[in-house]
């Protein structure tokens, strides 16, 4: 009886497989949660997001204009004051990235965001 030959020696059949050792690029890292001190320290005002100068508030002053907007009469010196300040906070918005994940679904808030600040 024979014993069976192979014809590649272990440096040779780990020559075959380095390709199954050889990591690959590394996975992109999982970002880390986000939260409210990460973005803006505590005592912190205002911060600088993609070249805008924001201040802290302005997601929360925006809902509440575009909520105010709702029960306000179009033409009115009321309507317009909060009509202009949502026009005035769209650039930090847009700094934020804020219409990225979000869709304004008043009509009339976002008629004021496309007309941008006066």
């Amino acid at each position: 009886m024979s014993t069976p030959t192979t014809s590649a020696t272990p440096d040779a059949q780990q020559q075959q497989n380095a390709h199954l050792a050889t990591p690959g690029p590394a996975a992109p890292a999982t970002p880390a949660p986000l939260t409210p001190q990460d973005v803006l320290a505590d005592g912190q005002e205002q911060a600088e997001f993609n070249g805008v100068l924001v201040r802290k508030g302005s997601i929360a002053a925006f809902i509440g204009n575009a909520k105010a907007l709702e029960n306000l009469a179009p033409g009115t010196s009321e309507y317009e004051a909060v009509a202009q300040q949502i026009r005035d906070l769209k650039p930090a918005l847009d700094a934020l990235e804020l219409f990225d994940v979000v869709e304004i679904r008043n009509p009339d808030v976002a008629a004021l965001l496309a007309s941008g600040p006066r």
